[in-house]
């Protein structure tokens, strides 16, 4: 299994470490619900599937943390930027970072853990 890497056109980095296990990745339908005043529920399915990546990491160094803080100011900018997410697998997902601050805390000298959140695009 290949470590994480994020690209966007000539910036790419990969993370030192695999994150943690078990992944959890759920997938989710957008459903849209609401209620009448009678209390019935109606639902509506817009028809679109919804991939999340949770990254739990538990020992990132603090070159990971320098590379990811810099990701998220100044590639990605948060949600605003979509880039290639390669996984475990070496699959290629077009997402968006859903972290508008650095998820990421020192735990131990200069080990840092924490959740990234990725959402996938849907064409």
């Amino acid at each position: 299994m290949a470590n994480i890497i994020f690209t966007k056109d000539s910036d790419t980095f990969t993370f030192s470490q695999a994150r943690a296990l078990p992944a959890h990745d759920p997938v989710s339908v957008n459903v849209v619900t609401g209620y009448t005043e009678g209390m019935q529920l109606y639902a509506y399915d817009k028809g679109v599937v919804e991939q999340e990546f949770q990254l739990v990491f538990t020992r990132l160094t603090q070159t990971d943390f320098e590379n990811f803080t810099d990701w998220l100011q100044n590639i990605a900018v948060g949600p605003k930027n979509t880039f290639t997410f390669t996984d475990e697998d070496g699959d290629d997902h077009t997402v968006r970072l859903m972290d508008v601050e650095n998820p990421l805390s020192l735990v131990a000298n200069t080990y840092y853990k924490g959740t990234i959140t990725l959402r996938e695009e849907v064409a």
